[in-house]
């Protein structure tokens, strides 16, 4: 069942594009929404890269945007930590520079020795000294969050590991459960989109090809959701939620929503 959206949050690897190609029909659907009058967001949890980066990533591939459009779980870590300083206090970050420079950038104070919060991300720098100043911090009580728990990166050839293989080393080997996931899924970052977009949560649909963070974002936070089912994955037994429409690509969800008007 459909509200006529006034919003469209858009989930960027694996749904606009995988690597350096645009997925077929993408910048259409796009410049479909757009003829709508419809609101835009395209967000990622991808924390490797700035506002920037995939602002002129999408204006090449024929989208036009800005950055006031982009939004990515490093930029949103970096804005809740600074909210949140008293709570999260020191942070070690096991992330890339992009992470680190928008951490610096938000004033998040940051350590290797005693941190107080132990901050996962998508980190293709990984070596083991990081993973045991995570260790010992963990085991001494500090507190456990990440960008974002995707455990693949998509990509043309397969994908790359990501954050929720790293969260997973570290939840098995400290026998904790992290605390908190800032980007997608993240209640937090629906609030957040709903307030940016001015538009009532259940007018705004999230689009994407993960159930675990894209539909998740919407269903958990009372947004619509239209997953992108590219593989003919079956939705498991025990996940919680109906996505509101289910296709096979980007370039049929014009067809969903002008059905419904």
């Amino acid at each position: 069942m459909f509200t006529q959206p006034k919003a469209y949050i858009f989930d960027l690897d694996g749904t606009i594009y995988l690597g350096d190609q645009i997925i077929p029909g993408a910048k259409e659907t796009v410049d479909w929404v757009r003829s709508q009058g419809a609101k835009l967001r395209f967000v990622t949890n991808n924390p490797r890269f700035s506002r920037d980066f995939y602002a002129d990533r999408l204006n090449n591939m024929g989208i036009t945007t800005t950055i006031d459009e982009i939004v990515t779980s490093a930029q949103f870590t970096a804005s809740y930590l600074k909210q949140n300083s008293e709570k999260y206090g020191n942070i070690y970050m096991i992330g890339e520079a992009q992470l680190e420079k928008e951490l610096q950038a938000a004033g998040v104070p940051m350590t290797d020795k005693d941190p107080d919060t132990i901050l996962v991300s998508f980190d293709t720098t990984l070596i083991y000294e990081k993973l045991m100043i995570a260790f010992h911090a963990l085991r001494n009580g500090a507190h456990f969050i990440a960008t974002n728990p995707d455990f693949v990166c998509p990509t043309p050839d397969g994908g790359l590991i990501d954050a929720g293989a790293i969260i997973a080393a570290l939840e098995g080997s400290t026998n904790r459960t992290i605390d908190a996931v800032i980007g997608k899924p993240s209640k937090l970052l629906a609030e957040l989109l709903v307030q940016q977009l001015d538009v009532p949560a259940e007018e705004c649909v999230v689009v994407g090809d993960r159930l675990n963070t894209d539909v998740l974002l919407g269903k958990q936070s009372g947004l619509q959701a239209v997953w992108i089912r590219a593989h003919e994955e079956e939705i498991p037994t025990d996940y919680p939620y109906e996505p509101n429409g289910i296709i096979k690509s980007i370039a049929d969800l014009p067809d969903v929503f002008s059905k419904k008007t």
